[in-house]
């Protein structure tokens, strides 16, 4: 089953292959994912079904493990939970049939670290890998910046003000709407407007407790089209408005908001 790839080093790695694990009961897929693996010098391993991966996990040690949802005798969601609970740290990303999102946020929840929806470009897929090791080796290193992990969400942290839609956050990082919304959800609890509210709302806090700017002044750039709306938004998230949260905050009294 294993398929050696050529000397030339993956991304991941300049010593070795990366050695990656696909989960398929497609023949066709399999020898897809393999020739375009094995093109990019990973180490590939093939296995048809859920049950055939732990088999091969207990001999092997994979850097990524790329696992279909929908396959007999254990479904990807059933062998996922079952690498996490028998410890394997691979990075896995979840394939599923277009649109399966409920199915894709659960698996994220379990540990997975992105999923991708058939049919896909090998483009895509490589981004997808390079990607899911990028944010593990991230996961890895002391978190300093006050920034989550989750590159979607720290996007928007960073670019709240800018950020109007899904659409933008889509556009700049190369990702679908469905996978912004599962990869928020995943990270947060949050939809991304709600996400986007609160990280507006903290630069509008420390805006209104440190300054004397007017308040339409300040819903402008935090990126409120109105004041009208930046007023609703705070109003509903604190409790009161920002006139009346400036005044308890000059009394020290002000609610915990975000």
């Amino acid at each position: 089953m294993a398929n050696t790839s050529s000397s030339a080093p993956a991304t991941d790695s300049a010593a070795r292959p990366l050695p990656i694990l696909v989960v398929d009961d497609d023949d066709l897929f399999l020898k897809y994912c393999s020739q375009l693996l094995d093109e990019e010098a990973f180490a590939i391993d093939i296995a048809e079904d859920g049950l055939k991966a732990l088999a091969k996990v207990q001999q092997n040690d994979y850097e990524v493990i790329l696992l279909d949802v929908s396959m007999p005798h254990m479904d990807g969601i059933t062998c996922l939970k079952q690498l996490r609970e028998g410890g394997c740290n691979a990075v896995v990303i979840i394939v599923t049939g277009g649109g399966d999102v409920p199915t894709a946020v659960e698996a994220m929840k379990l540990g997975a670290a992105d999923y991708i929806e058939k049919p896909f470009s090998p483009g895509g897929l490589l981004a997808r890998i390079d990607e899911a090791l990028t944010k593990r080796r991230q996961a890895q290193e002391a978190d300093t910046s006050g920034l989550s992990r989750e590159p979607v969400v720290a996007y928007i942290q960073q670019h709240a003000i800018q950020v109007n839609s899904r659409r933008d956050v889509a556009d700049a990082m190369g990702l679908s709407l469905d996978q912004v919304s599962a990869r928020i959800q995943v990270s947060t609890g949050q939809s991304f407007r709600q996400l986007l509210h609160t990280c507006r709302l903290k630069t509008a806090i420390q805006l209104l407790e440190t300054t004397e700017m007017d308040i339409a002044r300040i819903a402008l750039d935090t990126g409120f089209a109105t004041v009208q709306h930046f007023s609703r938004v705070f109003s509903n998230i604190a409790g009161v408005s920002p006139r009346k949260y400036r005044q308890q905050s000059r009394l020290g009294n002000a609610p915990a908001v975000v």
